[in-house]
């Protein structure tokens, strides 16, 4: 058994290699990114406590709302440190949850073949090496998941109190560590307590909401509230999610390449969301043989459980695609990536039980499906990741932060596209019109996701001395300034001083 301690780090050990070498070609790709930085920021200047109000560098200033672990975590390491390795963060929580993949399998099949195949598969899900390639804390809260709901399954089979001792540890860390993985963790308790017939579920969540409302002496309520504000944003804002800022809806042709893609999986949802977890299918085929009782087929409470769960997961995203309307509760595909744990437990079991029956065939279609994954993420790693200039900070962007850090005074500065805006709040020493809580986008709701004033209407608002602009993103004609005065150029970026 020691041995496999070993052996289950090393395919974790190839992944982070996998999702983080583009960070070598591109070091700074991601929006979200500088968001998280502030909010390390911002725990840190409040000597590790939870901050209140922010201001420095955002004009709509507001109350720190949202989940603490991830930002406090990090508000121990040196920021010039944390920079550097920003990268690599969340391919490492990421293996943590390879690993645990492999504890899993080999717990329920006793098979190290069977849970190292578990790890590669997991490995080589598309969608987790995209959604891992920054500084975000999706990939920890996703561990945490998985550590809350698989100990509630377990409990509903063997009755074992330390499995709910488990299960509320975990469900109590996941209300503060990420927003959509609590989402998700809440609707599928919905489903399994129904499923199950018990109140179990619905209780953990109960008693962990209320046990995190106490600890935090009222602080989660402030975290709850902005999640409920950024569903409302969304909610009145759904139809422009992936509109452009300035061209709206009226050309798809200035749509970017994660548009696109989110276009193409609402279009042939349910069948493309295969794409980005083909593993998935495996509750397809469990749950068939599973009731047609093949013969020799390897029948289990917990594999048909995890079957459902996928399914659940499946049927859920492919809702929230094709209805608009769901936007506001997160993009269809990501609600996948909560059934990537019980899909590649059930594909390695699935694999094995093919193999002793085909032999060679199953070996085939193996090896396909997973060359046809790696094909896949390497492609839109390369073009949406080390290719990228839209979400990265970049030489002309480096330079001109350079020269507005030059500035005497404190700049007041709006951001187009809206998107680099928490990058200029974190490399300079400017105020930029963006909102630091989430009940603030009530107020930025006329600049993003579309621009329905012009710049001159926030210029006096917000009293705005410049306009910084991507000419790749929008021309700056097509904003239609009266006698714009370009003060820097650095490649598509410009500096304009509004008169």
């Amino acid at each position: 058994m020691n041995s496999h301690y070993l052996i289950s780090l090393i395919i974790p050990f190839i992944s982070i290699f996998l999702q983080s070498y583009p960070r070598f070609f591109n070091k700074y790709f991601g929006v979200d990114v500088w968001t998280r930085l502030l909010e390390i920021d911002h725990v840190k200047r409040a000597h590790h406590k939870i901050p209140k109000k922010i201001k420095k560098g955002f004009i709509i200033d507001g109350l720190f709302d949202y989940p603490i672990i991830f930002p406090w975590m990090f508000s121990f390491f040196p920021k010039k440190f944390l920079l550097n390795i920003q990268g690599f963060v969340s391919p490492f929580f990421d293996s943590l949850q390879n690993i645990l993949v492999f504890y899993i399998t080999f717990s329920l099949t006793n098979s190290l073949p069977a849970s190292l195949l578990a790890q590669i598969m997991y490995a080589l899900i598309p969608i987790i090496p995209i959604e891992n390639s920054y500084l975000t804390p999706r990939s920890l809260g996703y561990l945490n998941f998985t550590l809350a709901f698989y100990p509630l399954l377990l409990f509903h089979i063997n009755n074992n109190i330390f499995l709910l001792i488990i299960s509320l540890f975990f469900t109590c860390t996941l209300f503060l560590t990420h927003r959509f993985a609590l989402q998700s963790f809440i609707f599928i308790s919905l489903f399994f307590s129904i499923v199950d017939h018990s109140f179990v579920y619905l209780l953990n969540l109960i008693l962990s909401f209320i046990i995190v409302v106490t600890l935090t002496k009222g602080f989660y309520l402030r975290v709850a509230k902005g999640h409920f504000y950024n569903i409302y944003f969304w909610v009145v804002n759904y139809k422009f999610r992936f509109a452009h800022q300035i061209y709206g809806l009226k050309s798809t042709k200035k749509m970017d390449w994660v548009g696109k893609a989110y276009s193409l999986l609402s279009l042939f949802s349910p069948i493309f969301l295969f794409a980005v977890n083909i593993w998935a299918f495996s509750a397809i085929l469990y749950l068939v043989f599973y009731l047609k009782k093949f013969p020799d087929f390897p029948i289990n409470i917990i594999y048909f459980k995890m079957g459902l769960w996928i399914i659940f997961f499946y049927i859920f995203g492919s809702i929230v695609l094709k209805i608009k309307r769901l936007i506001p509760i997160g993009e269809g595909q990501r609600y996948m990536e909560m059934a990537s744990v019980p899909s590649v437990v059930l594909s390695s079991i699935i694999f094995f039980y093919f193999f002793d029956k085909f032999g060679i065939i199953a070996i085939a279609v193996l090896i396909f499906l997973m060359l046809s994954n790696l094909l896949f993420i390497l492609f839109v790693q390369i073009k949406g990741i080390i290719a990228d200039k839209n979400r990265s900070l970049t030489y002309d962007l480096k330079q001109t932060y350079r020269f507005i850090n030059s500035l005497k005074g404190g700049p007041r500065i709006i951001c187009i596209p809206h998107q680099i805006t928490t990058m200029t709040v974190y490399n300079t020493k400017a105020d930029i019109l963006v909102n630091a809580d989430n009940p603030g986008l009530m107020q930025i709701m006329e600049i993003y996701p579309i621009l329905k004033k012009p710049i001159s209407y926030f210029q006096k608002k917000y009293s705005l001395g410049y306009l910084l602009l991507r000419e790749s993103f929008v021309k700056l004609e097509d904003l239609h300034i009266k006698n714009p005065k370009i003060i820097f150029k650095s490649g598509d970026i410009l500096l304009i001083k509004l008169e």
